[in-house]
């Protein structure tokens, strides 16, 4: 009977919650939903200065986040010191370990060498003499890393341990561990680290590397997955892909060894694709909190999905994006100076026009403006780039807008002719 597959990830709560720790998740999470097994989360808080529990509750929350919640409620080490002590005392009576100065080492065997078996890098090969006796406890009697680590991966039926390769020099040590505790083992897979634009460890020079500030600028989670996937695994040329999708074509041997680094704007590109794909009213309720940090709602807005769908490409983010839309819900307080300097200044015959025309509309349509628009270009023989550009900025104080028509059909009629005069007032004391 083949033996259940079973994996886990383990974060120290020393710290929020890492991108490259997310990436480790996602590959754990993935190959045990690829093999119908289950997937842990363990929380490593042995280290007792550093750890606490905001952040246990900060990874967690994180996880939650991106979908990766664990099958089981989640261990932690600290609960566990007992076990750990137990065996350790076990160790000695057999002979396997010693006590020095308090501590408990494991006696390492010197003679040949451990091979480390992993499914990315093949067969590693390490000298047992370059091993020093492994301290397992500590004189205060707190288990070291190596130890519990080994232990709880027993203890959780762990099959496949995925982990970052900076953790590979770290395994002919545990195996060490494995065989003195007479453990079945497993089976490893280290990930390729992931990079900084500089091939340099991801750190805070290079981009955020706290998950959660992802979600506060506005990034989907099925975003950050897909761009997360694509970091050391490669098995298909599709750029946008869902979660499920990946579970699907998901295999280890497709995980590259060399470094993956982390583009911000390859997310940016991927996050744009995942936001197009959303209806207008999943767009309308995720840039909710996003209006309310900036001071509106589309509640009382006369076309709020029309805005979204047309405004959904203006940003990297919905932080973005409601930064765009702003304008079209509340007064701006200053132009764009270039914009102003490059096409509002001499514009006065553009706005008089349009302040005309739309004073006797009613009927508040995309069509009707586009037949003014269309007059406008015949009556006073301008390209449209003459008409357009002014109308922008004197509307929503920039260029940048959807198609003339929509623009001006999202925006209140009231404030259209507000703008319309406070513009050609600007205009007039230049």
């Amino acid at each position: 009977m083949t033996k259940k597959i079973v994996t886990r990830f383990a974060p120290s709560p020393t710290g929020y919650l890492h991108i490259g720790g997310v990436r480790t998740a996602l590959f754990n999470f993935v190959f045990s939903r690829k093999n119908n097994g289950t997937f842990l989360v363990r929380i490593e808080d042995t280290d007792k200065e550093r750890s606490e529990e905001q952040y246990i509750t900060a990874i967690m929350d994180g996880l939650d986040w991106v979908g990766l919640n664990p099958d089981h409620e989640p261990i932690k080490q600290s609960d566990r010191f007992n076990i750990y002590k137990d065996e350790a005392f076990r160790l000695v009576e057999e002979g396997k370990a010693y006590k020095d100065d308090g501590a408990i080492r494991l006696k390492v065997n010197k003679e040949g060498s451990t091979l480390v078996k992993d499914l990315v890098y093949g067969d590693i090969e390490f000298l047992n003499k370059e091993l020093d006796d492994l301290v397992i406890l500590r004189s205060d009697n707190s288990p070291t890393y190596h130890f519990c680590n080994v232990i709880d991966d027993n203890f959780q039926q762990v099959t496949h341990i995925i982990r970052g390769e900076d953790h590979l020099p770290n395994t002919p040590k545990q195996i060490q561990i494995v065989n003195a505790l007479n453990y079945h083992g497993f089976e490893y897979a280290h990930l390729p680290l992931v990079l900084g634009e500089d091939k340099k460890r991801l750190s805070k020079r290079h981009a955020a590397t706290d998950l959660m500030s992802y979600k506060e600028e506005g990034y989907l989670p099925e975003a950050v997955l897909n761009m997360l996937a694509k970091l050391g695994w490669s098995n298909t040329e599709k750029d946008i892909f869902t979660i499920n999708d990946l579970i699907k074509i998901f295999d280890v041997s497709d995980i590259q060894r060399s470094g993956a680094v982390f583009d911000k704007e390859r997310l940016n590109f991927i996050n744009q694709n995942h936001m197009a794909m959303k209806t207008d009213d999943e767009l309308v309720n995720l840039l909710g909190i996003f209006n309310e940090q900036n001071g509106f709602s589309l509640s009382e807005h006369h076309d709020p999905k029309r805005l979204v769908r047309l405004c959904v490409g203006s940003g990297n983010n919905f932080s973005e994006i409601s930064n765009f839309i702003k304008p079209f819900i509340i007064d701006f307080e200053e132009y764009n100076k270039a914009d102003f300097n490059k096409h509002l200044l001499g514009s006065e015959n553009v706005l008089n026009y349009f302040k005309e025309s739309i004073h006797s509309i009613d009927d508040w349509n995309e069509a009707k403006f586009e037949e003014i628009i269309n007059s406008a270009m015949k009556d006073l023989d301008l390209p449209m780039p003459k008409i357009g550009l002014p109308l922008r900025v004197a509307l929503v104080g920039r260029a940048k807008s959807p198609p003339l028509s929509s623009t001006i059909y999202l925006i209140d009629k009231n404030k259209i002719v507000q703008r319309l005069d406070k513009a050609l007032k600007i205009i007039s004391e230049h």
